[in-house]
């Protein structure tokens, strides 16, 4: 579970999506430590790549339209393809309440055997993106790990 955001690297201000996330993993079953919190940029991917091997990565944040924003770039580096009927349907999830959701570059995709997600950095933008994930999670995971399309 990866926080990509500068200002709460730096300590600026407290992360609250890391939180909702992995409450949300523990609920579904999942063993999670506490977020990693890294600033935009590399060290995004670098998070990313540390985590590879895990069943399933989740990063809120640094998916908007600004310079610095850099999320869906690191994570596509890493991917060898991408799920992106998974990403637009967490951008529409938010549509109803929030236009700007579909401003989200957020992707998600597949390294190895594992499913990489990115939300958005708000705290309903990632609500939003979990509900949808919890719809497909258990069957995504269990084709990643051999098992048949039921």
């Amino acid at each position: 579970m990866i926080v990509a955001s500068t200002r709460a690297a730096t300590g600026q201000y407290t992360d609250r999506t890391g939180p909702i996330i992995v409450e949300w993993l523990g609920a579904q079953g999942f063993r999670v430590d506490e977020p990693v919190v890294v600033p935009d940029g590399e060290a995004v991917g670098d998070a990313i790549r540390s985590a590879l091997g895990a069943s399933l990565v989740i990063t809120t944040g640094g998916t908007g339209l600004s310079p610095t924003d850099s999320t869906p770039e690191q994570t596509a580096a890493l991917l060898d393809y991408q799920v992106p009927g998974l990403a637009d349907a967490i951008r529409r999830s938010g549509l109803p309440a929030v236009p700007t959701s579909i401003l989200s570059r957020g992707v998600c995709g597949v390294a190895g055997r594992t499913l990489v997600v990115n939300l958005p950095g708000s705290a309903g933008g990632v609500r939003d993106g979990l509900a949808v994930l919890g719809g497909v999670l258990g069957h995504a995971l269990d084709q990643l790990a051999g098992g048949d399309h039921v």
